[in-house]
């Protein structure tokens, strides 16, 4: 699979040339800024350094002129397997550098990407990646006259998340606000979408990014939200009804530092969802005050994550909600529209677990639907917009469907 992105704009185009696509957001433009000038290792072919947000590369020893090992450790451990890693490859001149990744706590799982300029993005040929163990691999860096980046997934920015922001806020009907601020400061961002502030009407409520590897949630979460929020008449419609509260970055420090899975505590803001603990999740609690004291009411939650396939995380059947069987009508509507060689899903019901996790804690509290979202690590970019779409058209007609009732 070749990954290409050039953005087009918000309620952008998703386009297909060969096996490229291009992702519907400008926030994408943005290469990673760099703040430091550190080199963590040096041979006589290349540099290496993590001086851009989203980085991460722990130890880096020099093996040969030409050849070097980078370890990958987690921010904190134990931890979800989801070992992220990005650095920046400066070559003295051209050649092929060798590199051993190797991970301390952890099996590698997200295959190398590299990009000139951190905008575009190819998966490195597999015939230069060589499996050492689970927890290494041998890569072969073809290097030329500028800098490379290598990183687990598409760099995905909290810089890019606050432009797409941006873009959005300049919906006439959209606006902004700071809900909270992270551990080290970074504010969370909320936009609200009210075609009329004077009619009281329910709410749906999308959330992101609570886990800074998960960078496919966040390119389904864009185009979602767009589809919601466009020109569509089902779309201007679905905002006669209902609100829309969008929170795209619940964990903006673990993006930048490139953690796996943790705000800078070493919690999992998805497993905070009850205690409210962090600075993070208690901005979600103190936004979500409104729905408690009955100010405003709520009729659906998505939380969007990565994780090895397509699928949705979903309440069974028998447990009831408002409106009733919503999950189930939604995904056979959706099912019924997307062809699986396109993006292939599964749902997967359960009872309420009692973990603190987004999903429980919002179907206890509001007897609502309360979905998480999954996208594949590996899922075709072009499909996942594509999917984005077309669920969220559903989810208008179903609950346009049940406000007509």
């Amino acid at each position: 699979m070749y990954w290409h992105h050039k953005i087009m704009g918000i309620f952008g185009v998703v386009l297909l040339a060969g096996c490229a696509i291009t992702p519907t957001s400008q926030s994408q433009t943005q290469p990673p800024t760099t703040e430091k000038t550190d080199t963590l290792c040096q041979n006589d072919l290349a540099a290496i350094d993590v001086n851009f947000h989203a980085s991460r590369a722990n130890h880096c020893q020099v093996q040969s002129p030409t050849s070097l090992t980078i370890t990958i450790d987690p921010e904190n451990k134990p931890i979800n397997s989801s070992a992220w890693y990005a650095f920046r490859v400066s070559p003295s001149h051209a050649g092929t550098l060798r590199v051993n990744l190797k991970y301390s706590h952890a099996k590698h799982r997200y295959p190398p990407k590299i990009s000139y300029d951190g905008v575009n993005w190819d998966v490195l040929d597999p015939a230069k990646i060589n499996e050492v163990s689970e927890d290494e691999i041998s890569m072969r860096i073809p290097l030329k006259n500028r800098p490379i980046y290598v990183a687990a997934q598409e760099i995905f920015s909290v810089g890019a998340h606050n432009t797409w922001i941006e873009e959005t806020e300049k919906l006439p009907f959209v606006s902004k606000s700071i809900i909270g601020s992270s551990i080290e400061g970074r504010p969370i961002y909320k936009l609200e979408a009210q075609v009329n502030s004077n009619i009281q009407k329910p709410y749906v409520v999308f959330v992101g990014r609570q886990h800074p590897p998960e960078v496919t949630g966040a390119l389904a979460f864009m185009p979602f939200a767009e589809t919601v929020l466009g020109d569509s008449k089902l779309a201007k419609n679905f905002r006669k009804k209902y609100d829309i509260i969008l929170i795209p970055n619940m964990n903006p420090d673990g993006v930048t530092h490139g953690n796996w899975r943790h705000n800078m505590n070493g919690v999992d803001l998805n497993r905070d969802w009850g205690p409210f603990k962090q600075p993070e999740t208690q901005a979600i609690e103190k936004e979500f005050e409104r729905f408690k004291n009955g100010d405003d009411e709520i009729v659906l939650f998505l939380d969007f994550h990565s994780t090895w396939r397509n699928l949705l995380y979903t309440q069974t059947d028998e447990e009831p909600t408002i409106p009733a069987f919503f999950t189930r009508d939604w995904l056979l509507a959706v099912d019924a529209r997307l062809d699986d060689n396109v993006y292939k899903f599964t749902r997967e019901a359960n009872k309420n677990s009692g973990k603190p996790v987004s999903k429980n804690y919002m179907y206890v509290t509001y007897g609502i639907p309360a979905i998480t979202y999954e996208v594949g690590d590996h899922t075709d970019r072009k499909s996942i917009a594509i999917a984005a779409d077309i669920f969220a058209q559903e989810m208008m007609k179903l609950l346009l469907e049940h406000e007509s009732k």
